[in-house]
């Protein structure tokens, strides 16, 4: 750092907290993003399981007669 000068260091410090910020915001919105897909297949299934009735027991899980 002997060859840089004032304005070379306050160019590498707002590149650095730019770069900071925009890495942030991009994986933030990749979270929202996939937060959403994620309650949007809880919400499926939800609506999925109310419209299917109960279906009966696996047939190991039953008794036998006799």
């Amino acid at each position: 750092m002997g060859n840089m000068d004032h304005w070379d260091i306050a160019l590498l410090v707002v590149a650095g907290y730019l770069a900071t910020v925009v890495l942030s915001r991009l994986m933030a919105g990749h979270r929202d993003r996939l937060l959403q897909g994620f309650r949007e297949r809880m919400e499926q299934e939800k609506r999925l399981k109310k419209k299917k009735p109960q279906q009966q027991q696996p047939a190991a899980t039953q008794r036998r007669a006799g």
